[in-house]
């Protein structure tokens, strides 16, 4: 196996996996020492073996090709000491969140590689993260916590369309949301909650002016997407709940390097980015379906702002990239 080197997808996927996971040792481990629930704090020592376990098995099959390994985050990035900043309940939820988050990005990276160690390894998260998942929704359901979709009646019996107008929304009469639909709207209404309380707690705690200021504009893109995307839902009658446990501290003590907080929102923009684009590929109301390119575009020029502002910093890692043949050739 040693001898078959790592294409760019593995080497991809594989590098971002020891960023992520080292950022999640760091926020989980803080989660962790601040956590008061028995049963969240046991699924936060689940997640944070996970992390670790991840960052290395990246670490030494980078070193093996010889691939310098990033340097990610670490002690320095974390406070172990910093009071509260997010309630246990919100920390459930945003675990939850991630284990979606995992379940996406691997199937996607299992897909993409060959190499058999690497094909065995995005199994075997898919295995946890599906795991984690199911633990922490149990635990969200238990607790009455969990925020179900909404319901639609059931169909007495197949149909097929029948009107040519089935795609249009923006003029005259409006066909009802298909439950696709419905499902996309209220996944990303529940995703744009967990970001607007993280981008809300983070932007009270950071050092950087311009980071505090790119976070309230995160937070208030978000709080107005969700007006939106509520808006479609409310109606047609449909349920928009999103969680009532959002609770945030009014700590200004910041538990996490200004450079973490930073990652955790380009890593959060990004999502929102794949998750729309789902959505927009899944629509089939115009009206919706443009909505969601607005959105794209809006969220687009944000992550660009993210990355603009992380270079600046000095915080932005080079990815694995190929080499310039033509400067190669200059010299």
């Amino acid at each position: 196996m040693e001898s078959v080197h790592l294409t760019a997808s593995e080497k991809s996927f594989i590098w971002v996996n020891y960023m992520v996971d080292s950022m999640a040792i760091c926020c989980l481990s803080y989660y962790l020492e601040k956590c008061e629930d028995k049963k969240i704090a046991e699924l936060l020592t689940y997640a944070l073996e996970l992390s670790k376990i991840h960052t290395k098995f990246a670490a030494e099959t980078l070193s093996k090709e010889n691939y310098p390994v990033p340097i990610g985050f670490n002690d320095e990035d974390v406070s172990l000491n910093a009071p509260r900043l997010f309630s246990d309940e919100f920390v459930l939820f945003y675990l939850h969140h991630l284990a979606n988050l995992g379940l996406s990005y691997y199937s996607k990276a299992l897909s993409m590689v060959a190499r058999e160690d690497v094909h065995e390894f995005y199994k075997e998260c898919i295995s946890s993260s599906s795991e984690l998942n199911s633990r922490t929704k149990e635990l969200l359901l238990s607790m009455g916590l969990y925020v179900r979709a909404p319901y639609i009646p059931d169909a007495s019996h197949p149909e097929m369309i029948e009107k040519l107008g089935y795609l249009k929304g923006f003029l005259g009469e409006k066909r009802p949301l298909i439950s696709l639909e419905i499902t996309n709207l209220f996944f990303n209404i529940q995703t744009l909650e967990i970001v607007k309380t993280l981008m809300s707690g983070f932007s009270q705690v950071v050092k950087s002016k311009d980071l505090r200021d790119y976070l309230i504009r995160g937070k208030e893109i978000s709080t107005k997407t969700l007006k939106e995307l509520r808006t479609l839902l409310e109606k047609e009658d449909l349920s928009s709940a999103s969680p009532w446990y959002t609770y945030i501290s009014d700590s200004t003590e910041t538990p996490f390097s200004d450079k973490l907080i930073m990652f955790h929102g380009a890593i959060m923009a990004g999502a929102g980015i794949e998750q729309y684009g789902f959505s927009l590929a899944t629509i089939m109301r115009r009206d919706v379906g443009m909505k969601y390119s607005k959105l794209i575009t809006e969220m687009l020029t944000f992550a660009d702002d993210g990355m603009n502002l992380m270079i600046k910093n000095e915080w932005m890692e080079q990815p694995p990239m190929a080499v310039s043949r033509k400067d190669l050739e200059n010299k």
